[in-house]
Formats: structure tokens, sequence, C-alpha cells
């Protein structure tokens, strides 16, 4: 192939030559808010989702039902694989905002229906998720992103054991894979002892089990479906005892965990204490990852684009978006968990640690998400 006809060549060459008349990387960014005239909600970035239902699930969980748009104007909303998220964009005085949510609803129901569900907890103290509920209306169009994430089933894991466990909001990427499973009657359906799910659900009391009906009937439909309701209030969180009572052959599942992070931490730490290997312990956060460092180090952070210096302490572990907000730097943040990428920065030197990840970083220049980094000794970041 000639070099001057290479794909990545020419899409380069495209983009410096929409950069260099519109300062826009492309030409459709440059008339976005033209065509946003047009097509209420059009972006570059981003699909364009109508709510076609908003559906009460318990007193403080509700389930937006979305149809992607598509058509000339719109490109079609990409496949996505059981328990992954999206990024959910809304204009809320006159500001764009981003939440990140599960989706609770299967790749096969999409594909049927052209619908996607997101089931959404009120917090109490929300900014945004009350704020949802009461204004979006039928109608309304919304932005999403495609889907993302890696806490999905892995392809080999189709025919084996599995233990679901469920804290809270953290059952919604369950019952994605639950239903998404459920369309493979052909294994759920069998009598081999290789084929089995069992879900533990903890609800902090018996008034907020989130699809409790749709999992009761799943598990008299298959027999290869254990559902296990627990309130935590009552019986407290998981513990060897539970595992034991409830699914006794654990140690031959592999292990998804999905919750509140005290919850998910003693998951992961019973699971441990009781042999079972790491990477059949999978898990993800419902919020911010806790800050979980052996040998913590104590070190300067220079933030040097704004001639900042904070110092990280031993014992006071903080994130580097934490430590910029506290110098008066306000850098772009948005969902905080390390999922939206929207607070990379360029780490000029040093070592950090990725809560998320639960990794060091090399000592070299690269670019890091400011709300799961923390500093591990001097920190130098182009901020």
């Amino acid at each position: 192939m000639n070099a001057l006809t290479h794909p990545s060549l020419l899409q380069k060459g495209w983009i410096w030559f929409s950069q260099a008349l519109t300062q826009h990387g492309s030409f459709s960014a440059y008339f976005q808010p033209l065509i946003q005239m047009f097509v209420p909600h059009w972006s570059t970035d981003a699909y364009r989702a109508q709510i076609v239902e908003i559906r009460d699930e318990m007193e403080d969980m509700y389930t937006l039902v979305l149809k992607p748009k598509s058509g000339i104007i719109d490109n079609s909303w990409p496949i996505f694989e059981a328990g992954q998220y999206l990024e959910l964009m809304i204009e809320k005085d006159g500001a764009r905002t981003l939440r990140c949510f599960s989706i609770s609803s299967s790749p096969a129901y999409y594909d049927r229906t052209g619908l996607i569900e997101l089931s959404i907890r009120i917090q109490a103290k929300g900014r945004i998720t009350p704020w949802i509920r009461q204004q979006l209306a039928l109608g309304s169009l919304v932005n999403i992103s495609a889907a993302q994430g890696d806490f999905i089933l892995p392809k080999t894991e189709v025919s084996k054991k599995l233990l679901f466990i469920a804290g809270g909001s953290g059952i919604t990427p369950f019952r994605s894979m639950l239903q998404q499973q459920a369309m493979n009657k052909d294994n759920l359906n069998s009598s081999s002892s290789e084929f089995d799910i069992h879900l533990l659900y903890y609800s902090r009391d018996n008034q907020h089990i989130a699809f409790q009906h749709e999992f009761e009937q799943l598990e008299k439909d298959f027999p290869n479906i254990a559902v296990t309701f627990i309130d935590s209030e009552v019986s407290g969180f998981i513990c060897a005892d539970h595992l034991q009572e409830y699914c006794n052959d654990f140690s031959q599942h592999s292990a998804f965990i999905c919750g509140p992070s005290p919850m998910i931490q003693q998951a992961r730490a019973v699971l441990s204490g009781l042999g079972v290997a790491k990477d059949k312990i999978n898990f993800e956060f419902f919020g911010v990852a806790p800050i979980e460092i052996e040998n913590s180090e104590q070190g300067i952070v220079h933030f040097q684009t704004s001639e900042k210096i904070a110092v990280s302490e031993k014992d006071k572990a903080q994130t580097l978006l934490e430590q910029a907000e506290e110098q008066g730097l306000t850098p772009v943040s948005g969902c905080r968990i390390g999922v939206c990428h929207q607070c990379i920065c360029k780490k000029k030197s040093g070592v950090v640690f990725n809560t998320r990840t639960q990794e060091y970083s090399d000592t070299g220049s690269e670019e890091i998400q400011l709300c799961i980094s923390v500093a591990q000794g001097d920190v130098v970041l182009d901020l």
C-alpha cells in the first residue's frame, strides 16, 4: 500500500485539515451547534436516545427505558455485552452533566426490541438521580455513550459454574447477565451439573429487593439458576457461613461481586480466606473504589502548570483529584470513580497507585486519571 494512501495517514491528514480550518477535530463538530438547531441533542461524541418509559421499581429505584435513535442523521448505537455500563449525559441548569449507570437489560432484549434499560437508585442527598426522575418525561431526549466496562462474563465461562454476589443497586449488571443467559435455554434447561448460576442478593431489608418477582420466575423456569435473597439487617453481609449454607460448592464457581465498597471488600476477603483463587474473584465497585495501599509513601505533588504544591501524607491517602481541589484547582472531572475518563491528566514523572486496577504506574511520563490515582512519593503533573 502506498504510504500516501494508508488509512491512518489519510485520517490524520483529514483531522489536521479540519483543525486548521475550523479549530475543531472534525467538520461535524464545527457544525454541531447549527445541526442542533434542527436536530435537538445531536452530538458528535454521543448517541441520541429517547425515553419511552419510566418505571418505578421501588420507592428509591426507577428504570429508564431508552430507545437509541438511528437513521440518516444518527449513527446506530453499538452492540454491548451483559454487565457493561454507559454514560448518561443530560443538561441541568444549562450545564452538561454526566453520570455512569449499568445497563440492567440484556443484549438479547436490545436485539429484540431496540430498547435498553437503566435502573437507577435515588441517592437521598444526590443532585442528579432525584432530578432525573422528577424532570425527565416520556419523549425526552438524552445523550448516551457506547457501552463500556470489563465486568462481563468471559466467553470460556458460558458452560461453567458462576456465583453472583450482589448488594443493593449492584444487582443491575447481574439482571442483565441473567436475562442474557436465560435466552440460551439449551444450557439453562440442561440437567448437566457442569452448568449452574447461583445469585446471592443482599438487600438492606425485605422491602428493598429489586426485580424480586423476575428473579423468582427465572428460578422456577430454569433448574440451573438458584437465587437466595438475604436481609442484611437480619443476617449481615456475606460471610463463610453464608457460602457454606447457600452455595456449599462455591469453590467450584467463578465469583462476580458488585455493590457497595464495604460489601465488596468483605466478599473478597471471605472468598480469599476460603482459598478461592484471585483470578476467580471478579468485582466492580458501585461508587468510589476504596484506597487500599499496604505501604503508602509520603512525598510532594507538584502541579507544574499552576505552580502549586501539595504534600502527600503517609497516613492520609488522597486521590490526586482531591489534592488538586484542596489547592484551589478545578480540573475537569465527571464520575469521580474512574469510568468517564474526563479527569485524564499527564503525569510527567513519579509513581501513582491506581485504586481501580490496584496497580502501580511506571516512573515516566504517561496519562493518568486523577480521580483514581494516589501519589506514591514525589509526583509532577502537567496541571
